[in-house]
């Protein structure tokens, strides 16, 4: 019985040694052996933590990746990938222009794990999630309260940054949940009226691709309000309507690229070069 029992133990400790292998070749991109591997690893440990973050990162439904993350922070809250689960579904709901869900779960960062690798960069998407959904005095309100906590981390550099970018005269709505939320009028006429020119210019950036066209345009409000020309068109796939937020009409990919890094330091948005053509 003893025997049997240490051979289980041991089958156990590599299976998970397996998984970590496996999500770190997915981290890196290389998705072939955890794909393979997956099936095994559901059936045999159905609950385990590190499974469930191997499905959740292999998982190509934005919304059951997400559910899958938020399993893991439910049920194991205090296990190795925990933090990591917590900084998914953040980035979930972050991404899709539903910043007030973004803040309950960036606030978690700092509540309970504050040794994290992903403390500074948590911080920074709590705050900016506050400002853009015009939570400005909240925002610095918390930004003291980090600055106590995380001394090693310059936050008054950070929430100094994101109130730059958003300025004074870019005022944002709180009401982002809702589908009437609009702009000052003054702002809107200015962006809708632009004229921008097309004429010869190859590639854009892209920000985001949404089923909902409330959450793209939120995106595209945001990029807007920090000085970048975005734009929504709507794409038909397979049968399915796409919202698409991209920005700018550019001569060369190094051009896009440089705006794609302005775009990143300023609303810590990841964008792609897509062709127009």
């Amino acid at each position: 019985m003893k025997i049997i029992f240490i051979s289980i133990f041991c089958s156990l400790l590599f299976a998970q040694d397996k998984i970590d292998v496996l999500i770190d070749d997915v981290l890196a991109g290389i998705k072939d052996s955890a794909n393979y591997y997956l099936p095994f690893f559901e059936q045999s440990y159905p609950n385990n933590p590190k499974m469930l973050f191997l499905k959740g990162l292999l998982e190509v439904d934005g919304e059951k990746a997400m559910q899958t993350f938020v399993k893991i922070y439910n049920n194991h809250p205090t296990s190795e990938y925990g933090d990591d689960a917590v900084m998914k579904v953040s980035e979930y709901y972050y991404t899709s222009g539903l910043y007030v869900k973004a803040t309950e779960w960036l606030k978690k960062m700092p509540l309970y794990y504050t040794r994290s690798e992903h403390i500074e960069r948590a911080l920074k998407l709590f705050m900016n999630s506050l400002i853009v959904s015009g939570n400005k005095d909240t925002a610095i309100f918390y930004s003291q309260v980090f600055k106590k906590q995380f001394p090693l981390i310059d936050v008054d550099e950070k929430i100094n940054s994101l109130l730059r970018s958003y300025g004074n005269d870019n005022k944002i709505s709180q009401e982002y949940g809702s589908s009437e939320h609009r702009v000052n009028d003054k702002f809107e006429n200015q962006i809708h009226n632009k004229k921008i020119i097309k004429d010869t210019n190859e590639f854009s950036l892209q920000s985001g691709a949404f089923g909902a066209k409330e959450n793209a345009e939120k995106q595209r409000l945001i990029l807007n309000n920090a000085g970048f020309d975005a734009r929504v068109i709507d794409l038909k796939r397979n049968k399915n309507r796409l919202y698409v937020v991209r920005i700018g009409f550019y001569d060369t990919k190094e051009e896009a690229e440089n705006i794609a890094n302005k775009i990143k330091s300023k609303l810590d948005l990841s964008t792609i070069v897509v062709n127009n053509k």
